[in-house]
Formats: structure tokens, sequence, C-alpha cells
């Protein structure tokens, strides 16, 4: 647990064996291609293996689903950390969704069966009420309806994390947009943060946390 996280930090952030999930994903696709060039192992499951062009001795591609117990076994079966980036896809279609909190429930399951120590999911501003009381009570209700099903699901989702037995950090984020990886905001209760955050600084933050014992069992939430 945390004196595992310990162990890795004091080996200097040598290579290891990482699980993912949502690897065609923007901010997915740039945790992915980081890691390889870090030398990190990876495995990842995608619906569509053929959406997945890298091309590296380091890394296996699976297809199957993220809410299959035997396909996420499958791909976390001997894996250091898991690195969980599914979403569902832009601003979704408004309609209630537990597709990462149903994922995440499924994943938990297999790293107690696989003995798993860590994992790093991605998560909104807003989840757990972080953010900005004008927010969370103005913003989110009256312009950004969309958003709510998608912050449920992650409050979902930190849910389960909290109450397994697990090293989990869920990182809160703002818009992702693209760009370089810059400096970062970071705030424990989503306070005085910025409106956005690139996609390559979310996935050099998400890789920090695979060794850092600096935010276990905790949502930071990060900007630019």
């Amino acid at each position: 647990s945390y004196a595992c996280g310990w162990w890795r930090e004091q080996l200097g952030g040598e290579p290891m064996k990482l699980a993912i999930f949502g690897a065609t994903g923007l901010t997915g696709g740039l945790v992915l291609a980081k890691a390889l060039e870090q030398g990190h192992e990876f495995v990842a499951l995608v619906r569509d293996p053929s959406r997945v062009s890298m091309n590296h001795p380091q890394l296996t591609v699976l297809g199957g689903s993220p809410t299959a117990p035997e396909d996420v076994e499958r791909c976390i079966q001997g894996a250091d950390v898991v690195i969980h980036c599914l979403g569902i896809g832009g601003k979704g279609d408004g309609r209630t969704t537990t597709l990462v909190s149903d994922s995440v429930k499924v994943v938990l399951s297999a790293m107690a069966k696989h003995g798993v120590q860590r994992i790093v999911c991605m998560s909104n501003v807003g989840a757990g009420g972080s953010g900005t009381w004008f927010a969370n009570r103005i913003v989110l209700p009256l312009f950004v309806r969309w958003l709510l099903p998608i912050i449920e699901d992650k409050d979902r989702m930190e849910e389960a994390l909290r109450v397994s037995s697990v090293e989990w950090v869920s990182v809160r984020l703002p818009n992702i947009v693209e760009g370089p990886e810059k400096p970062l905001r970071l705030s424990k209760d989503g306070r005085g943060i910025g409106l956005s955050v690139t996609a390559a600084s979310t996935a050099g933050f998400l890789l920090q946390q695979v060794s850092s014992s600096e935010w276990v069992r905790s949502a930071p939430s990060i900007s630019n």
C-alpha cells in the first residue's frame, strides 16, 4: 500500500508494467506514448484494436470491453499500476451514463483478485463537490447541463475508489484542450485553478502518479 508507493519512489521511477483503459482517447493516447518513451511496458484494452496505430515492442493491445470482467482481467494481470482514462467522449448526450463507474468497479475487483495495488483515474472538477460554489450551483446546472451526468458518474467512480483498499489517485480535470505540456496549478478542493488543462499536461501528471505517494487516496484538481 503506502509502503509500496514509497518503495517505488526509492527506485527512482524504474520501468513498470502498466495497464491502460481509454488508450484511444486524446489524453490516453498521450499517456501511452509518453510512458513508452520512459521505458514502461504497456497493455491496452480497447474495443477496436485497429484504432491504436502505434507499434512498439513494449506495447500489447487487446480487444475487449472495459466492463467485461474476463477482458479486464486479461489486461491487468501482471500489471504494477492501472491508468484509467476511459470516458464517453466529447460532451456526451446529456443522458445518464454509468460507463466509467461500471468499468472502474470491474477493474477494482480484478485488481483485488490479481494483487494489483494502484490505480490512477481521470475525473472531473465538480466531482465530490470540488470547485467553486458559483460553478457548481450556477454554471453547471444553467449553462453546461450536459456535464452533470458525466460528473455524477465520476462521483460514483470516486465512491468505489474510496471504499476500496487499493492505492488510488483520482485526478479532477477542467476542460481538456490540445497543446503542449505546461506548468500546472494544483488544488485539493478544485478552487483556485483555471478553466482548462492541455492533454499533454494531464498525461504528464497522470504518469507522475504511477510512482508518487503525494496524492495517494485523494482527488487533486489540476489546470494550467
